[in-house]
């Protein structure tokens, strides 16, 4: 009996667990959950045994935690979001594995430690076809810009590395109330909280200067469930040709439009393209669009794009998104293997771009994340590398309807305003369309599923970051010292 009891108490703390962890990331209001979130995995794991039961453990916790945050996948891609679902655990078992595997000879080590196997875990998540970062928990943060201003130096995986060793402080607390280990787990947490809002304070007021541009982000709010039949395309075109009109006269620098805007491929549906192109030379303002576009030499590679319209109607500067959803818009390695085009999990069958666009018009230079590539730190370091002086991020979120998708997606970019200290501007076609400064902050945004028109000013900056120099140096080298990690724990 008393061993059945401990079994279902230790499966409840594996799902309160896990259910923390997903209840951390926005849009609710408690992403402090991170501070504890790993708490009650560690103390499920004193009790365990084996590696196997260990694995089997962080599965189920890890699924808790995919399914309460991406549960919502399901209406534009049910086998999309069970793929999602089923696989993304596999990482959490993972690093729970690792844990235990230093824990069974040392259980404080395998604590102060954990954070280092959490971030390589992440880091290995978060590279490659199948990357797939939504879940790092540095994003449960991203509501709380003045605690995570330090990545500006360590990147996204450092606020996760912080986080963690968080979770350790609490761990020894709980563990050993007023022993000596509880008095430096205190001490060690009032100098990750307080050095991380000390350095907050700093900067956050910290005025970057840069040269002022006016943007207007058209919200068009199409449902994209019509967007694509042939009764809607003339009406696409004309709604935002409309909305480029009544922008014509106010003095904007920009306009940006929403992922796949145009709703066609621009190069063969010209009557649904041209309307768009027209309206830009009407107005004489540069504009931005997301498009569809293929291989002039082999159309079977199409792509999902941006495209900067000039006010002479020509539109030469392209971006084709490059790292795509997996399973949603790409089979990943269907391109080295093309017997895995025939499978079909509710998306399309995009190829991946290989150049890092810098667009350009005047003496201003941009580049766009489309839709969740925002959630990759490394690609907007390389753009900023490249020389643009702020970023876009296009999206199309009415997919996933009133759910928490549409909240996540978009504070993604907080993180990127602070690694690279620059200005964003998003826009979405059913929201959150918004601007962001080079301090996490939320200067402007809209609501869902509204048409309208977001103007505001923001900043084309030359700021560089120790993050812009050294890159995601704390997650490789977290994932490196896991392996040797690993290594010397394997020894009997």
């Amino acid at each position: 009996m008393n061993d059945a009891k401990s079994h279902i108490g230790t499966f409840w703390l594996v799902i309160i667990s896990g259910a923390m962890w997903a209840a951390s990331f926005p849009p609710l209001p408690t992403g402090f959950l991170a501070f504890f979130y790993l708490v009650p995995m560690w103390f499920v794991l004193e009790n365990v045994q084996s590696g196997g039961t260990a694995f089997r453990l962080g599965y189920i916790w890890g699924f808790v935690a995919a399914l309460g945050t991406l549960w919502w996948i399901y209406i534009p891609t049910l086998p999309g979001m069970i793929l999602l679902v089923l696989f993304l655990p596999l990482y959490a078992a993972l690093y729970i594995w690792m844990h235990h595997r230093i824990a069974r000879k040392h259980r404080a080590l395998a604590i102060i430690l954990s954070p280092i196997l959490l971030v390589a875990v992440e880091y290995f998540r978060s590279y490659g076809r199948f990357g797939f970062p939504w879940l790092n928990i540095a994003y449960s943060q991203t509501s709380y810009p003045l605690f995570i201003q330090f990545a500006d130096i360590l990147g996204s995986f450092g606020v996760s590395l912080w986080v963690a060793a968080i979770n350790g402080c609490v761990y020894f607390i709980i563990k050993k109330p007023l022993s000596k280990s509880f008095w430096i787990a205190v001490g060690i947490f009032l100098i990750l909280f307080g050095g991380a809002i000390s350095y907050g304070i700093y900067k956050i007021d910290r005025e970057i200067e840069g040269v002022p541009l006016k943007i207007a982000l058209l919200q068009g709010n199409i449902d994209p469930y019509k967007k694509w039949t042939r009764k809607f395309l003339h009406h696409n075109a004309k709604l935002y040709s409309d909305m480029l009109h009544s922008v014509g006269a106010n003095n904007v620098t920009l306009c940006i439009m929403p992922e796949t805007a145009t709703a066609c491929y621009h190069k063969i549906n010209r009557a649904m393209f041209f309307p768009i192109r027209d309206a830009v030379m009407d107005i004489g303002t540069p504009t931005l669009t997301g498009s569809l576009d293929f291989d002039d030499e082999n159309r079977k590679n199409h792509y999902n794009t941006a495209l900067l319209i000039m006010p002479d109607g020509t539109y030469k500067q392209e971006y084709a998104k490059i790292q795509l959803v997996p399973f949603s818009e790409q089979v990943p390695f269907q391109d080295k293997f093309p017997a895995l085009r025939k499978l079909n999990y509710g998306g399309s069958h995009f190829s991946r771009g290989k150049e890092f666009t810098v667009f350009q018009f005047d003496s201003t230079k941009f580049s766009v994340f489309v839709c969740y590539e925002a959630i990759f730190g490394w690609l907007g370091r390389k753009f900023r590398n490249e020389g643009a002086q702020f970023l876009v991020n296009i999206t199309n979120d009415g997919w996933f309807g009133r759910t928490q998708g549409p909240y996540q997606h978009a504070m993604f970019n907080v993180m990127r305003a602070i690694e690279n200290r620059c200005w964003i501007a998003r826009c979405a076609n059913t929201g959150i369309s918004m601007f962001i400064d080079p301090h996490g902050r939320i200067v402007k945004r809209t609501e869902l599923f509204q048409q309208t028109i977001l103007e505001g000013e923001i900043f084309a900056t030359n700021e560089r970051t120790t993050y812009d120099s050294i890159g995601d140096a704390v997650g490789w080298g977290a994932f490196f010292a896991a392996f040797f990690l690993l290594i010397i724990f394997a020894r009997k």
